[in-house]
């Protein structure tokens, strides 16, 4: 059985990749949607297709050096929809490494880091306790003069939810990148989120408590996001 199952870091790489690939076909790139889970014999599955790792340390080495060999039997039963699933993972990772593509490489990070913030929220005990001294509430995450923004959620009942695009309430919170170069700062976990603020980087209104915590949350996540380096 796969140790990772409901950890932190497994959880969170995989609704990273839900979340960027989510943000990929919305903003017009070639691919698909992705669904990734563990079977219950530790598997790594990935939907729609046949793409299947035999466990998370595979997945991982595909990730960061673009091989691993995945199970050859659930491709062949899919090929098309697996293609698509392959085609996907390979354009994140292009426009994970495109220098010149700043906007897209920030966007797809924010997107993917709050959606790692999701699992980390829930299942790591130090973020655990930041954000659960904090009421329901919205954060919108976004880059002055950029059009596109996100956003992290605290439901009722200790639940979370991210997205692009409109939140599904006012945001209790707002925090504004300065600028796409700030912004790519933050999704690489090289800014200084204490020191930001007051140096004009980042602008943060509303119920500041919330944005931190969620700031808190979203940065341990990005940093253990392995494959958007």
């Amino acid at each position: 059985m796969n140790d990772f199952k409901e950890t932190p870091v497994a959880s969170a790489t995989f609704r990273a990749l839900e979340a960027c690939s989510d943000e990929w076909v919305n903003r017009g790139g070639v691919g698909t949607s992705l669904k990734v889970e563990f079977s219950d014999g530790g598997e790594v599955r990935f939907s729609p297709g046949g793409l299947c790792f035999s466990d998370y340390w595979v997945l991982l080495r595909a990730l960061t050096h673009g091989f691993a060999m995945p199970r050859i039997v659930p491709m062949l039963a899919r090929p098309l929809q697996t293609f698509r699933t392959i085609r996907t993972l390979k354009a994140l990772a292009a426009a994970f490494s495109d220098s010149q593509n700043v906007k897209t490489k920030v966007a797809l990070g924010l997107r993917g880091g709050l959606g790692a913030a999701e699992a980390y929220a829930r299942l790591d005990s130090k973020c655990i306790d930041a954000i659960g001294r904090e009421s329901p509430g919205t954060v919108s995450f976004s880059v002055r003069g950029e059009d596109f923004s996100m956003w992290f959620r605290i439901e009722p009942d200790a639940k979370y939810s991210s997205g692009s695009g409109e939140p599904p309430e006012i945001p209790a919170a707002r925090v504004c990148f300065r600028d796409l170069e700030v912004a790519c700062r933050a999704v690489d976990g090289k800014l200084d989120s204490l020191a930001a603020p007051a140096l004009g980087e980042v602008e943060v209104t509303g119920r500041i408590p919330l944005a931190e915590s969620v700031g808190y949350v979203a940065d341990i996540a990005a940093r253990n996001l392995i494959f958007a380096r």
